[in-house]
This record gives structure tokens, sequence and C-alpha cells, in this order.
């Protein structure tokens, strides 16, 4: 599961290591965390899936590991929560993004999803380029 193995990963890591950013690259370690979860629920299934507004939609500063596990928790109740609002015909039913692309709300479930292992790759990933990285994925 998706976030289990996001809180793994981050219960790894210091409230140091939260800052630490690849030389040249915009976001932090919390930045990451807080981008990836904030997206996953209120853009790919809040406002594609539900067609709730994004108006509202900030990513929290997270200041320490603590914050970031209470989020992955908060984030899997809530993404669990909207989910159910979701029956089959809904599932079934095609909506078009900002962007022009024709999806079902189905297929923006599954890439709220896949929004949080993409980017758990890429907190792997910074975190071995900073020298802590203490396990495996998956």
């Amino acid at each position: 599961d998706a976030h289990s193995q996001l809180h793994s990963v981050v219960e790894s890591f210091s409230d140091e290591n939260l800052s630490y950013k690849i030389d040249g690259y915009e976001r932090s370690i919390g930045d990451v965390i807080s981008h990836t979860l904030t997206t996953a629920r209120y853009y790919f299934i809040g406002h594609l899936a539900l067609g709730l507004s994004v108006d509202d939609y900030s990513e929290p500063k997270i200041a320490s590991v603590k914050d970031a596990l209470d989020l992955i928790q908060e984030n899997l109740d809530e993404m669990s929560s909207l989910i159910e609002k979701l029956d089959a015909q809904d599932l079934a039913s095609t909506i078009k993004t900002e962007w022009g692309q024709e999806m079902s709300k189905e297929l923006a479930v599954w890439q709220g999803i896949t929004q949080i292992m993409l980017h758990l790759g890429e907190l792997c990933v910074m975190a071995g380029n900073g020298g802590f990285y203490k396990g495996t994925l998956g």
C-alpha cells in the first residue's frame, strides 16, 4: 500500500533530513512529502474524481517527522473517505482535465495513488543522495 510504504521511508528520516535539498533542486524532502500528499488528496481524488474546488488547496509546511507521519495518516483517512463516495457508475464516468485529457474517474483515483508512489521513489533518491537513506523501497 502506497501510504504504508511512504510511512516506512519517512519514519527513517530525522527532522533535519526534512530540509535536505539536492543541489539545484527546488524542493526539500519535506516539500516533496507535502506536495505528494496534498496533490493526491485534493487534486486527483477531490478535484478530478469528485469535482471539488481546488481553491483551498495548499501544501502545509512540514516541520518534523511527526508532522509528516501525522499528515500521511490524515491523508490516508481522507482519501479513503473521498473514494468511498464514488460508486461504480461514478468511477466509469469520463471527465476532461484542464489540459484537455479525457479519462475515467477511476483513472483519476489511480493517478492519485500512483502520485504517492512516484514521489516515494523521488524521496528515496534524495535521501540516498544525501547519504541518510536506511531502507529499501517495497
